[in-house]
């Protein structure tokens, strides 16, 4: 038996605008001469352990399966078993005839072949293994006559079903037909109806199959020994097929293609083949797909998830900022909003007068009711956190649209400046995770990120304020990309500076106060490269390499907060809205990328700045007890013009170490004039209360001291 020489033959295609084509590469092959003479059909096992040939000869027509010591290797094939198809006509069991391509369903427990003796009946014949993928332990078990409609006297030659298999694929030679049948029942080729049908070009059909997604047929004939690539407009549905202008020839390893099947990845091809002679060579051949899914390799950067993920990349870096600076901001007006007109101190201590006599009397003397200062205690740090909920969505233009979940803690300290009451300072510390569904089709994104921030404010003239933030963050990213079913995963890593300065102005007034203010927060953020990885097939398929990627961040804030303060005997409660315009002044940025198994080609995807008017609305109410404890809620909306929003819940804790006195001079609603003075202060967990009570005109001595210290254990 002569051997054929093979030939390696990488095939490179140009250049074309936006498309960049790879090729299939032949890799090896396995000869199979000594087990048959008349290949035809190939199966291959979703896990490449195992193969399946057909085989038409003068003396059997069989089903041979081999055992792949190394998965998707050709080559390993060993341990041969081969089985005789038996069918039933007619209450008798009796050999098929011409039997092509062959399929399983999805647990390796249904087999299916097609059967193409034009002269008795054209069918697909149904097996069942009681050995899943074993195909020793087939036997006949139904079959769909399929010489009717679109194929009536010709003969059959490819086959597919549909994943869940609800829906199976025939296409026919002579009448050069493809169509499809419903299947009421999955996987029960006897209740296939609804056939439809669509024609194509080839003459000579030796098999078809679909894209996992169902937009893409691949049909081989052996007129040019080539596998042609058709698109279908709506999955699954042969009456939108559309022939493509991609070809892939064998030619130079076989003359006459008998069969052919892409692994369930699409990152492998198998052909069979043969010269039509008794004393041919029969031979298994192996491609290497570079791009899983397709013969021919798109422009990635046309892609729109993976547009998509880099431009999340890029919106994720000035999430970041503003998730790391507001919390910052929030604690800094929850000050503002809480001080007297001399410190960043809250109100504490005040005189009253009960007697309306006195109360007019004393009206006039400003001193005596000038509201004395919460007397914070330097020496320590004031405590708060705050956590944070958010929901959004991003508007799709040339990419896929984004679904945004966020959320993320803060956790800080501040301080009062001792000499410089109206200055304070502090650090926080904060944890982001986002997470972004991409698309339809499960492409992902997650981060973690890790910030730490100091800033601090100054107030001027009691009126004019300036609030500064300066900080790093560590970015964790994880991409999951999925085309063709795989599934390719990515871990980046990145690092993140960024500041903020805010200037404002408050204004007073006795029921409203008024806080316009101009913000600028800057960041620079650094990712690195990273590339994706997959196990299927042992190729990298599709996988892409992404290289380091620098983004600069410039967002300009002109805005309003307003608020009103309700004071009670035990709390104060504020209420708080805010009204901003944000104009992004961030430059575009520059995502490079090529695919590991093609690095000449660098693609390249420009992210430009497509969100430049942005808006932010918000209210909040606080609520702050004479004890020192806060709690602080706000509901924020932030919207892109055009591109999309996100609602963002924030819930703050806070707690102001104070000197806990309160002391209240009482002039009684009574012709006695009679006064009380109350002391009360805790000291070191008792609470210690001391009053005295004294009638200044009354004619017999009326005056009462007590004194009570107690602890509540």
């Amino acid at each position: 038996m002569g051997k054929k020489i093979l030939i390696i033959f990488i095939f490179l295609f140009s250049l074309f605008t936006t498309n960049a084509f790879a090729s299939l590469t032949y890799k090896q092959s396995k000869d199979i001469s000594d087990d048959t003479d008349h290949l035809r059909g190939i199966f291959i096992k979703p896990d490449g352990t195992r193969i399946y040939v057909t085989e038409d000869t003068d003396s059997t027509q069989s089903v041979i399966e081999y055992s792949l010591t190394t998965p998707f290797d050709v080559s390993t094939a060993t341990n041969k078993k081969k089985t005789t198809l038996l069918i039933d006509e007619g209450g008798v069991l009796s050999v098929i005839d011409n039997p092509h391509a062959i399929e399983f369903n999805s647990d390796g427990t249904e087999m299916y072949v097609i059967r193409s003796d034009s002269g008795t009946r054209v069918s697909i014949e149904q097996f069942t293994l009681s050995t899943p993928w074993d195909s020793s332990t087939l036997s006949w078990t139904t079959y769909k006559d399929i010489k009717t409609g679109c194929f009536t006297s010709v003969q059959a030659r490819g086959l597919d079903f549909k994943p869940d298999g609800t829906r199976v694929f025939v296409a026919s030679q002579g009448n050069k037909k493809v169509a499809h049948y419903d299947l009421t029942t999955p996987w029960d080729i006897s209740t296939a109806t609804n056939q439809t049908c669509s024609a194509f070009a080839e003459t000579n059909v030796r098999n078809i199959q679909l894209s996992s997604d169902g937009k893409i047929l691949y049909l081989g004939g052996n007129t040019d020994d080539d596998i042609k690539k058709y698109s279908l407009s709506t999955p699954y549905d042969v009456t939108t097929i559309t022939l493509q202008s991609t070809t892939f020839s064998i030619a130079s390893q076989t003359g006459e293609m008998r069969g052919f099947q892409f692994s369930s990845n699409f990152t492998k091809l198998y052909v069979t083949g043969d010269d039509g002679s008794s004393s041919g060579d029969n031979v298994i051949y192996e491609y290497d797909i570079s791009c899983a899914g397709t013969i021919t390799c798109s422009d990635p950067s046309s892609d729109s998830d993976v547009k998509a993920l880099i431009e999340a990349n890029v919106e994720l870096s000035k999430r970041i900022i503003k998730h790391n600076t507001l919390p910052v901001f929030h604690r800094i007006e929850w000050l503002r909003r809480h001080k007297n007109k001399d410190n960043l101190s809250n109100l504490n201590a005040e005189i009253d007068f009960t007697n309306e006599k006195i109360s007019k009397l004393a009206s006039g003397l400003k001193s005596l009711k000038k509201e004395s200062k919460r007397n914070y205690n330097s020496d320590e740090w004031f405590e708060w956190s705050e956590g944070r909920v958010s929901l959004g969505k991003r508007k799709a233009i040339n990419s896929s649209s984004k679904d945004i979940h966020s959320y993320g803690i803060s956790i800080g300290a501040d301080k009062i400046k001792e000499k410089d009451r109206d200055t304070m300072y502090g650090y926080v510390f904060q944890y982001g995770n986002d997470n972004i569904d991409i698309g339809g089709s499960g492409t992902k994104l997650y981060t973690d990120s890790y910030s730490l921030a100091l800033y601090g404010t100054k107030l001027k003239d009691d009126h004019f304020f300036t609030d500064g933030i300066i900080g790093v963050s560590l970015l964790d990213i994880d991409h999951k990309r999925d085309i063709y079913g795989n599934t390719l995963k990515g871990n980046r890593e990145g690092h993140q500076i960024f500041g903020s300065i805010n200037f404002g102005k408050r204004l007073h007034d006795k029921k409203i106060n008024l806080n316009p203010a101009i913000k600028l927060d800057l960041g620079y953020t650094k990712l690195k490269t990273f590339r994706e990885k997959t196990i299927l097939g042992n190729s990298l398929a599709d996988a892409l390499l992404f290289k380091e990627q620098n983004i600069k961040s410039a967002l300009a804030t002109i805005g309003l907060l307003l608020d009103k303060t309700d004071k009670q005997e035990e709390r104060i409660i504020n209420h708080h809205g805010r009204l901003e315009y944000i104009a992004d002044l961030s430059p575009s940025s520059n995502a490079e990328f090529y695919y590991l198994n093609s690095t000449s080609t660098v693609y390249e995807y420009k992210v430009d700045n497509k969100a430049k008017h942005n808006y932010r609305i918000g209210y909040g109410i606080d609520l702050t007890s004479i004890s020192g404890w806060s709690v602080v809620a706000n509901f924020e909306r932030f919207r892109a013009n055009g591109k999309g929003h996100s609602n963002e819940i924030y819930l703050s804790f806070g707690y102001v170490p104070i000197d806990a006195m309160k002391f209240a001079l009482d002039l009684n609603n009574s012709e006695s004039l009679k006064t009380g003075l109350n002391i009360n202060k805790n000291i070191n967990g008792f609470d210690i209360e001391v009053n005295s009570n004294y009638n200044l005109i009354s004619k017999t001595p009326d005056y009462k001291t007590s004194f009570e210290a107690k602890k509540i254990f």
